[in-house]
């Protein structure tokens, strides 16, 4: 789970923000309050998502789950950030990202590095940098604390 505390300045809290939206649920809203109007958006093997308007229709049409068949099971997000730095404009993380189903599966759990830009106090892209073999992963046992 993100912990906000862990940033050590606001475009690392800002990073932080974006990908805690994803665990709570509340990405689209976050992506209008805390994204500049053109935010891109980048996964490994998938078609970039330029600007909030594409980007929050594609989440309002199924998302990602339309894109990778794995996760048309997926009830829930968390993310473990394993390393958390920046420089100048730029946030880095590393990050284990878990996909779960409601029987406490992990449906995919890719390693991924992810580059945030932030602009004027708002994030412009999310790069995220991942080996696409998750896309094929078995899912786990259930787990209890998913």
């Amino acid at each position: 789970m993100i912990d906000l505390s862990t940033a050590k300045n606001t475009n690392e809290r800002l990073a932080l923000t974006l990908i805690k939206s994803m665990e709570e649920g509340t990405l689209i809203e976050a992506i209008g309050e805390l994204c500049t109007e053109d935010f891109e958006w980048t996964n490994s093997g998938l078609p970039s998502l330029k600007g909030q308007k594409e980007i929050i229709s594609h989440l309002e049409s199924g998302g990602f789950q339309k894109m990778i068949p794995i996760l048309k099971e997926m009830t829930s997000f968390t993310s473990e950030v394993n390393n958390l730095a920046s420089f100048g404009q730029y946030v880095y993380t590393e990050r284990v990202d878990h996909h779960w189903n409601a029987l406490g599966q992990d449906l995919m759990t890719p390693i991924v590095s992810g580059v945030l830009e932030i602009r004027g106090g708002h994030i412009a892209s999310l790069h995220d940098f991942y080996d696409t073999a998750c896309y094929e992963q078995e899912p786990t046992n259930p787990q209890e604390n998913k």
